[in-house]
């Protein structure tokens, strides 16, 4: 009677124990016979499913650097708020190809005629042949020419003559150097010649240095519209607020 008694309360031991550990593996496994209860919680596909909804709701303690951290490496909560880095956006000196290049700000098309009265108007004097002298990047005694047939499609720059070698490679680096600082972009030159040459989508500016005369020299800049390029074959005052 007694081995009985002690049979029937280690079943009932062992029962309570099995009902008692259950309750805490229900969460991760199915027991046979629905020994695990209505604890267990489906984890959407293994390893790599989405997160448990105890972990998501733990995941809104998670410090803000922490879960963009994650989501930049793909991991981590994905319905946690994001956050949006915002690019500072870099102002472009250059137009489009549809627009005109400009030359100290006026748009290099129009006729002839109105294009000369806006150089007027800039402070540029006109001359007999067709000309305009005036002030122009820092220089005086500077000769603008438009060119063109019934549209304007190119403005040249004379500059003053130089007498000696040195002073003209100064003003030639001077204003390559604004002209690359304006532009944003390197200008393509070549060994065998003193041309530098910048190619933007509306057109090419181009920095020469020419020979006047046995012993002086002048620089030389070109402003010429896509339509002028195609046509042709060859390629006091702050200087970057002219050029």
């Amino acid at each position: 009677m007694k081995k009985l008694i002690r049979l029937i309360l280690a079943v009932v031991f062992i029962l309570l124990l099995v009902r008692l550990c259950s309750g805490n593996l229900g969460s991760v496994i199915n027991l046979p016979g629905g020994l695990g209860g209505d604890k267990t919680e489906d984890t959407g596909g293994g390893w790599f499913g989405p997160k448990e909804k105890t972990e998501q709701k733990s995941s809104e303690n998670v410090p803000e650097d922490i879960r963009d951290l994650e989501r930049q490496l793909g991991i981590g909560n994905d319905d946690a708020p994001s956050t949006t880095t915002t690019v500072p956006s870099v102002p472009s000196t250059t137009t489009s190809s549809s627009s005109p290049l400009t030359f100290m700000g006026i748009p290099i098309a129009g006729s002839l005629s109105a294009f000369g009265s806006e150089l007027v108007k800039a402070g540029f004097k006109k001359s007999l042949d067709g000309s305009y002298s005036g002030d122009f990047a820092g220089y005086t005694g500077c000769k603008i020419t438009p060119v063109g047939g019934d549209t304007v499609q190119e403005v040249r720059v004379d500059f003053p003559v130089i007498s000696d070698w040195d002073t003209l490679e100064k003003a030639y680096d001077s204003l390559q150097a604004s002209l690359t600082q304006k532009y944003g972009i390197e200008p393509k030159t070549s060994s065998g010649s003193n041309q530098a040459v910048y190619t933007l989508p509306n057109g090419k500016i181009t920095l020469d240095a020419d020979v006047k005369d046995r012993s002086t020299w002048h620089v030389i800049l070109r402003y010429a519209n896509s339509a002028a390029v195609a046509a042709s074959s060859t390629i006091g005052r702050n200087p970057i607020d002219d050029l």
